[in-house]
């Protein structure tokens, strides 16, 4: 057997040596990146677990924005069990939680993690009329948006309104973000609104109660608020004692019942 034939076999044989050297190498490779991946991952995993990262009382969540409400009202609207791990924290949910309380408009939350805390920043619905639906009282504001009385028991501030609202309920409430701006502009002050009677809108202003009949649209209701304001000078006309009701139910055709003056 030549040379020439020798080392070709030899070469081969390298090269078999060399493969099986590199795949060893590879294997041990990716060995240790596993080991070194699973060390990573059980270090993050202790160290987000550690007791630093917990949100354990109350204390560490600070409460902005609320003029009425006092903050252990919210933190039982937030019915929170603690402990919390801060990186759990279901933060969208909690926010949605508060949003869906009556008193509360909108609520933004966030993490801090340096001292670990949350804060939630809240602004408060802003009642503008004290409001009666079925037996319950309670408040609405300028939305629309009724508020039992309940929630103001406990409040840190009182709602001061002076406007009132008599029978509410669900269809009225649709109406009145429509027309609160009217009434809160009419030249002739209104002090309740009492819609008790579906069939009839009755209005208790400066002048007297108005009959408005049956509420249709906002454009009907300020035709007759204009009607309303024709009429200011009503009072020093005919005493006040003698108007039973300002009739607007039609209001291109207004009228003014009257009591009777006793005869002598």
């Amino acid at each position: 057997m030549t040379d020439s034939t020798l080392i070709p076999a030899d070469s081969l044989k390298n090269q078999r040596q060399n493969l099986r050297h590199q795949r060893r190498l590879k294997g041990w490779q990716g060995v240790w990146r596993f080991v070194f991946l699973c060390g990573m991952t059980g270090g993050l995993i202790w160290t987000v677990s550690l007791p630093h990262w917990l949100i354990q009382a109350k204390s560490q969540i600070k409460i902005l924005g609320n003029e009425r409400l006092d903050q252990k009202q919210i933190h039982t609207m937030l019915d929170l069990t603690y402990p919390q791990l801060i990186w759990k924290l279901p933060i969208h949910q909690l926010r949605e939680k508060l949003e869906s309380q009556p008193p509360l408009e909108t609520v933004y939350m966030t993490r801090q993690l340096f001292p670990v805390e949350v804060t939630i920043t809240v602004k408060e619905r802003q009642p503008v009329a004290t409001a009666t639906m079925g037996q319950q009282a309670g408040f609405i504001d300028d939305e629309g948006v009724w508020i039992p009385q309940s929630f103001y028991q406990d409040a840190k501030v009182k709602p001061s309104v002076q406007l009132k609202v008599l029978g509410l309920s669900s269809q009225s409430l649709t109406y009145w973000k429509s027309i609160y701006p009217l009434i809160v502009s009419s030249p002739v002050k209104i002090t309740a609104i009492d819609w008790r009677d579906p069939s009839n809108l009755i209005l208790h202003t400066a002048l007297g109660k108005v009959h408005c009949g049956t509420y249709r649209d906002r454009e009907q209701f300020l035709e007759q608020l204009q009607e309303l304001s024709k009429l200011r000078q009503l009072s020093s006309q005919v005493a006040k004692e003698r108007i039973i009701y300002i009739d607007l139910s039609q209001p291109d055709a207004p009228s003014v019942h009257l009591k009777d003056i006793p005869s002598k």
